[in-house]
């Protein structure tokens, strides 16, 4: 590695110009790395003919009356989609006159992601990395969940109670010293057992850490893990438990993936919704949107609103406007992998006053406080890239991002997703 500049002179020696430093380990995990491995390897196919995706900065393509060729590079881990076999050999053998290079073949296992081809279309599971998981956690024995996450209960930073309950006073824990007793409108439940602290909150930060990375193919369980992401700084025991079930959940459905069928319905459709003040320690709600190609399911969210919303609607309208902006950027990414896609893209909510919002400006007691990047709902439309529609909340396929289903409800929501178990008999 090159030394710092003027190192000579603060240390007072006389060192060689051409001196360099003597590594004692690998620099690999640095930042600086990463940024100068992509630099070089993006300087390198923009040389040989290939665009940069603004959407998707490792995106990389190259048409030509000949050919057609698609990279998708992840740090040194690259994908190569192509129209003519040739031409990706040869791209290959380009490559390796400036980078060592190791040909796979077809991608069958691809960052923990399996790929299974048929003449239906692709799926993708991590099926290896869930059984990884349950034998490194000892659940590999335990009972199945039907579902991820209890639809009945409520967490907290503190406490754990029932929605379903009427609200009462209850005492809670206080700060050693004080002298006064707190109360609670709401019922929570807590004992010495589960409401304690972890002694190693380090274990389960690994944990959660873990099903994060599941969740790129398992929308399934995207609710449940960002709700337990929320409480790594102080995670309780009743946290440690919810986040066993969700493995009790996974050694149900190992197999479970997202399935990508062969057709040439290239629509882009869109599904929003939000749970109106469903955190009960800051009363913030929760966003959650599916984008669809055609069936098939291409990216999700699930995650907490950074404002209070003052109403359901205005809720629903924030959650428009992160799926409007993901819609946005999935069009530019179709126009840069030259697939036949016409506007609008079409998103669905089901709630009529945060439809009217977005297509009538006259609400402004409505909307007066709301931040400006929101209203890119109303300028998406009024360019014609956008066309809301209204649907009914048993087809609101979104609705499993936002809150823990019931196991009929949960099953149902996440069929309609395309999340298919490659174990299961087909219906």
């Amino acid at each position: 590695m090159k030394l710092p500049p003027d190192y000579a002179e603060i240390q007072g020696e006389t060192v060689s110009p051409t001196a360099v430093c003597r590594l004692h380990k690998s620099i690999y995990g640095l930042k600086q790395t990463s940024r100068q491995w992509f630099l070089k390897f993006k300087t390198t196919l923009v040389g040989l003919g290939f665009e940069t995706c603004h959407s998707d900065h490792t995106l990389f393509v190259k048409a030509t009356c000949e050919e057609f060729l698609v990279v998708l590079v992840y740090v040194d881990d690259i994908l190569i989609a192509n129209t003519d076999v040739a031409a990706a050999g040869h791209l290959r053998d380009q490559l390796s006159s400036h980078f060592q290079l190791r040909d796979l073949g077809p991608p069958k296992f691809f960052l923990g992601i399996e790929i299974a081809r048929s003449d239906a279309g692709i799926t993708l599971t991590q099926m290896k990395y869930v059984l990884d998981l349950l034998e490194e956690t000892g659940f590999p024995d335990f009972k199945p969940s039907p579902i991820p996450m209890k639809p009945d209960q409520q967490m907290s930073l503190t406490g754990l109670f029932h929605k379903k309950s009427s609200p009462k006073v209850v005492l809670e824990e206080v700060e050693p010293g004080s002298d006064s007793l707190t109360t609670s409108p709401n019922p929570v439940l807590l004992s010495t057992s589960e409401s304690a602290l972890l002694p190693d909150a380090k274990q389960y930060r690994r944990l959660i850490g873990k099903l994060q990375y599941l969740t790129i193919t398992r929308p399934d369980i995207c609710f449940a893990v960002s709700k337990l992401v929320q409480y790594c700084s102080a995670p309780r025991k009743f946290h440690l438990q919810a986040a066993h079930k969700i493995l009790r959940y996974l050694k149900g459905t190992i197999g479970q993936g997202l399935f990508y069928g062969k057709d040439n319905d290239f629509s882009l459709r869109g599904f929003s919704d939000a749970d109106w003040g469903a955190c009960p320690d800051i009363s913030r709600s929760v966003t959650g949107f599916a984008i669809f190609l055609g069936q098939s399911l291409i990216s999700w969210k699930s995650k907490k609103q950074q404002m209070v919303s003052m109403s359901s609607a205005e809720s629903k309208y924030r959650a428009m406007s992160k799926a409007t902006k993901d819609l946005i950027s999935f069009t530019y990414i179709l126009k840069a992998l030259r697939i036949p896609f016409s506007y609008p893209a079409y998103l669905y909510c089901d709630n009529t006053a945060a439809l009217h919002i977005a297509s009538h400006s006259v609400y402004h007691e409505r909307t007066k406080h709301i931040e400006m990047d929101c209203h890119k709902v109303c300028e998406a439309i009024e360019d014609g890239v956008l066309k809301t529609m209204f649907v009914q909340i048993d087809n609101q396929l979104a609705d499993v991002l936002t809150k823990a289903l019931h196991p009929a409800p949960f099953r149902d929501n996440i069929r309609k997703m395309g999340v298919i178990n490659i174990y299961s008999s087909p219906s």
